[in-house]
């Protein structure tokens, strides 16, 4: 019981805004998607038992997705994220951006939430989320996460015009299409304040 609850409440969370910057649409296109076998593996990122895997997306693995996601699977990644017992599992497309990589990370239904009722599912909208990566060496890259309130806080000085809606109750959800977003990206992607301070994650290769 304490695994399934665990497992709802990773699903609700990666469907709103809380604290990332999370999109409907995705950072990318086909043609900005690249591949890069230096993901591929297991990786740590602390002394935690966290334990990131990367594998080469297929289309068995991706079937979930609707077919125009479907087509990108050998362009992309399957993450599985396992934190003891505790497993999770996201679609991850390594996405090319002016001389910036990032990820953009999209849920995978595990086996219980596929069995969910189509009802209930209908109040569920699964969000992208993106993050900077640069690699150090063969071993070991970093990851930056995008502070939601940076872009807020842009949009609240009329400084940016980009598409969102604000829910009941007061998160953005930003709606951009993939053009936009890319325009912030392009734009915001070197300033480090666009960046949560204390959101760098460091991870190696364990095998």
């Amino acid at each position: 019981m304490k695994k399934y609850l665990f497992l709802v409440a990773i699903f609700i969370m990666v469907t709103t805004l809380s604290g990332c910057l999370a999109t409907l649409h995705p950072l990318f296109t086909e043609k900005e998607l690249v591949f890069d076998n230096r993901l591929l593996g297991h990786w740590s990122a602390g002394d935690g038992d966290d334990v990131v895997v990367f594998e080469k997306g297929t289309a068995a693995n991706f079937i979930q997705l609707p077919e125009r996601m479907r087509k990108l699977a050998d362009k992309a990644y399957l993450v599985t994220v396992r934190d003891g017992e505790e497993v999770v599992k996201y679609y991850a497309f390594l996405t090319s951006l002016g001389k910036q990589l990032y990820l953009d990370y999209y849920p995978c239904e595990n086996a219980y939430q596929e069995d969910y009722d189509g009802f209930y599912k209908q109040h569920l909208v699964k969000m992208h989320s993106f993050y900077r990566i640069r690699f150090h060496d063969d071993r070991s890259f970093e990851t930056s996460q995008f502070d939601e309130d940076f872009l807020k806080g842009l949009i609240d000085k009329k400084q940016i015009r980009i598409k969102y809606e604000v829910r009941f109750d007061g998160n953005y959800v930003i709606t951009a299409p993939t053009e936009e977003l890319q325009q912030y990206v392009l734009k915001y992607g070197d300033e480090p304040e666009a960046y949560y301070k204390e959101s760098s994650a460091t991870y190696k290769k364990i095998n």
